[in-house]
């Protein structure tokens, strides 16, 4: 930390010890005001106030300013209850001070201030601290799952992936994954096969799914269609493939309807039994809609010829 990041971090323990009433408040602070009315806790024990004092110091200045409002707020008062200042409290780690020069600055002692709080009776800081590691947890897990479903033939090439996945896909790397991908397996429906079972990795999320996850969507995309359903007609409906099939069948697209008529009926019959095994329960609601366009279109087109026949 330099020399003026020191000093200003000495102002604001400075603040902090100077307070005679520290006030807790869920919900965070907009601006200066707590967002909530009602603190949740107050602190006005000498030796308490601190002990907080030294689990508010801070490690750095993070020279970035979360989005969000906060998820709790410290209200500074002094011994006549006039107000000293207002520390928007974020995600269990930072803290947002409006005297920092460099955005939010990182707590020295996060996971020791979140426990130090649940002991005295708040408990939401400790509730999103295990929903945020929960989260990181499932992220991880979800990258693995997708890592292994990778085609071996292309499995060296997921870091590559992963860096380029936050500024989007380049043609480039497009190129190359299916240049490789056709080398190991030259027959289309080989590479479907691979691709689908690769989609079936990762979060199953029909919506909001990592940049990463769409590279099989969009290799596939340069395979006949045919060769999906190739790949498919040869594997039974527990294979991962089907999965996959679910999440690049079913996915959104402008003209979904111009797809969904090809897809034949056999296949419809497996995608309703996939589909409730997935874990995003958003695909068998979306199973139901492509499936009534398919109806729909089919009856038109049947009053059509109809018409035509009747003349």
């Amino acid at each position: 930390m330099s020399d003026d990041h020191a000093l200003d971090a000495q102002v604001l323990n400075g603040l902090v010890r100077s307070a005679s009433v520290i006030r807790v408040y869920d919900r965070g602070a907009s601006g200066s005001p707590p967002r909530d009315v009602e603190p949740v806790l107050t602190i006005s024990d000498r030796a308490e106030l601190d002990e907080l004092a030294r689990l508010l110091e801070i490690s750095r200045f993070t020279g970035m300013s979360c989005m969000c409002l906060g998820d709790s707020a410290f209200e500074l008062l002094d011994h006549e209850g006039t107000g000293i200042d207002v520390l928007g409290w974020h995600h269990g780690s930072t803290l947002r001070w409006q005297g920092s020069p460099e955005g939010d600055v990182e707590l020295a002692h996060g996971p020791e201030l979140i426990a130090w709080m649940a002991d005295h009776g708040y408990t939401h800081a400790a509730g999103r601290a295990d929903r945020r590691e929960q989260q990181r947890r499932d992220q991880a897990q979800a990258l693995k799952s997708w890592t292994t479903a990778a085609p071996e033939a292309v499995r060296a090439e997921v870091p590559r992936i992963l860096a380029e996945a936050a500024s989007g896909l380049s043609e480039r790397l497009v190129d190359d994954l299916a240049g490789s991908l056709a080398e190991a397996h030259p027959g289309a429906p080989d590479q479907a096969l691979a691709l689908l079972r690769w989609r079936s990795g990762g979060t199953g999320r029909y919506s909001g799914y990592p940049v990463h996850e769409g590279v099989a969507t969009i290799l596939l995309e340069r395979l006949p269609l045919q060769a999906v359903f190739t790949a498919l007609a040869g594997v039974p409906a527990t294979d991962p493939a089907w999965s996959g099939a679910v999440r690049y069948l079913l996915a959104w697209r402008p003209k979904d309807i111009v797809l969904l008529r090809r897809i034949q009926e056999s296949v419809w019959s497996v995608l309703a039994q996939v589909v409730h095994d997935e874990d995003d329960s958003t695909w068998a609601d979306r199973y139901e809609s492509c499936y009534r366009q398919v109806q729909h279109a089919r009856a038109q087109r049947e009053r059509a010829r109809r018409r035509l026949r009747d003349g």
